[in-house]
């Protein structure tokens, strides 16, 4: 059976062994969400650009981005037949200590509300109405869009918050304890989507203290605590890395790949990839009305002698000379920033660019989101039955931790025989375990980099996993992979060589075994 097939028959056990019990829900909701579409967490510290980021993955300014109540609340976007929200009200009301966040509906407040919706631009996407941010448990809006098909993104507040409640939010749903009964009794409800997050898309302007803190808590939930995999970095609002300068997002990777290479960071991200949030929606904005103002701007690059573009309080002034209204002005700054105005003009002036489409098109190039789809549709996406069966494992892990029953260490036994017999799982567990110094394989960095690649650290792809650039002949590809398999045999029958190598070599071996059967 696949992986995917002996979770969801280890749940289904499961569910039925604490059948009328507090922990049901739990189960009940993480089998759902086996065949459900992978779910992805944006995370950061407070204004890292999380809700921009979503914006611009879903394709359209539906997540809320100034400092307003929806800001405060976990939020699933997830893929629905028209634009929709709910508001699932907190079971106590939003009295008492902040508990853990979850996603399943409903409870003392008498289950999902559904709310108003407004995607006038600029306006607040989600209207809560009567309800404070306080009292509500999560926020659920289905949207008709292609990106959510097989991701459902949770946008979560703020990381190190002055609030400290908003900040406990995204800590309780991110990084969840062990299952309580009034964690079990909030989570058996109806939805389609489990507790917590299969992976995390983690922003940050630089690496804070705050953000090495939060991802080795994210990591040790992970199974066994060894599981990078989980995670992908984000250097958010890039183009203020050099601001104005077209080339910014080149500088941008410049750093993320210094950043790529810190033991610190490694141990906690797949990698770290730059992106300028704001450029990357400017897609779902910027018309032929947005590209005449900017024209306008770049035809009048200084008034009475000072740069247009010297600051924000210099674009906004009033002024008889200045061609673009204030309004148009306003409305550019905030769906550009001053640095991303300063591309777009730049663009313009040099003729790279003449009208509203091309302009969208090279902001959106330049922003880093296409290289970021394609990392998340390599690291996430393409290997989502085993991230979501780590999920599974842990959140079956905690279940049996808090509610010790009869049938259990049957449970138990399953639910280690599966781990042990499932490669995917091995070849994550081998990569965290030689991204964070635990594999004692006692090899270069050459040689590290080239097995972290054959697990499938820059993708599942073939290629990918040899070092090859993609279109290299299938000929090529049998020879490197018969070259591999050698290699890692011989290394996992040499008696002399340590132990830890030997063991790592034969996980490696056997995926060579793997890719070689699939490409025959």
């Amino acid at each position: 059976m696949s992986l995917r097939s002996d979770i969801r028959a280890l749940l289904t056990d499961a569910v039925d062994a604490y059948r009328g019990s507090p922990a049901e829900g739990i189960l009940r909701q993480e089998l759902r969400s086996v065949d459900g579409p992978l779910r992805v967490a944006i995370a950061g510290r407070v204004k890292a650009g999380k809700s921009t980021l979503l914006n611009a993955l879903v394709g359209e300014q539906i997540a809320a981005t100034d400092a307003g109540e929806c800001t405060r609340v976990v939020t699933w976007y997830s893929y629905g037949p028209r634009h929709a929200a709910w508001a699932d009200p907190r079971p106590d009301g939003g009295a008492g200590i902040l508990g853990s966040i979850h996603p399943g509906g409903g409870g003392g407040g008498g289950g999902p509300v559904e709310i108003p919706l407004c995607r006038a631009p600029g306006g607040a996407p989600v209207d809560l109405g009567a309800y404070a941010a306080e009292e509500v448990e999560r926020l659920r809006v289905e949207l008709p869009s292609e990106q959510l098909r097989r991701l459902t993104l949770i946008d979560t507040p703020g990381i190190a918050s002055l609030s400290t409640e908003v900040s406990r939010r995204s800590h309780a749903f991110l990084v969840p304890g062990t299952g309580t009964e009034e964690e079990a009794q909030d989570e058996d409800q109806d939805g389609d989507d489990g507790g917590g997050a299969d992976a995390v898309i983690y922003l940050m302007r630089h690496l804070h203290t705050t953000d090495v803190s939060f991802l080795e808590a994210f990591r040790q939930t992970g199974l066994r605590g060894t599981a990078p995999a989980h995670a992908v970095g984000v250097l958010s609002r890039a183009d203020e890395i050099a601001p104005g300068q077209a080339e910014s997002i080149d500088l941008a990777r410049r750093v993320t790949a210094g950043m790529g290479r810190d033991p610190r960071l490694r141990a906690l991200v797949q990698t770290v990839v730059p992106v300028a949030g704001l450029l990357a929606q400017c897609g779902s904005w910027l018309g032929e009305r947005e590209f005449a103002a900017l024209v306008s701007v770049a035809g009048q690059p200084a008034v009475d002698g000072v740069p247009l573009l010297l600051s924000v309080d210099r674009f906004r002034a009033a002024h008889p000379r200045i061609a673009a209204a204030v309004g148009d002005r306003s409305a550019l700054l905030a769906g550009l920033g001053l640095a991303g105005l300063r591309i777009a003009v730049a663009l313009i002036e040099t003729g790279q660019v003449t009208d509203a489409s091309g302009l969208v098109a090279e902001l959106q190039q330049r922003s880093g989101l296409p290289e970021l789809r394609a990392l998340l549709e390599r690291q996430f996406t393409d290997r989502a039955d085993v991230l979501k069966a780590q999920t599974a494992l842990r959140r079956l892990d905690a279940v049996l931790d808090a509610y010790p029953i009869r049938s259990a260490e049957a449970l138990r036994t399953r639910r280690e025989r599966i781990e042990a017999g499932a490669h995917a799982l091995a070849e994550l567990r081998l990569l965290g375990e030689l991204r964070l110094g635990e594999a004692d394989a006692d090899v270069d960095d050459d040689q590290r980099e080239a097995m972290e690649l054959l697990l499938g650290a820059a993708g599942g792809d073939v290629t990918a996993r040899l070092g090859l650039p993609p279109d290299t002949p299938a000929a090529d590809v049998h020879a490197a992979l018969r070259a591999a398999l050698d290699h890692y045999r011989r290394l996992s029958e040499n008696r002399l060589a340590p132990r830890p190598l030997r063991r790592a070599a034969a996980t490696l071996r056997r995926t060579c075994e793997g890719l070689l059967a699939g490409n025959g």
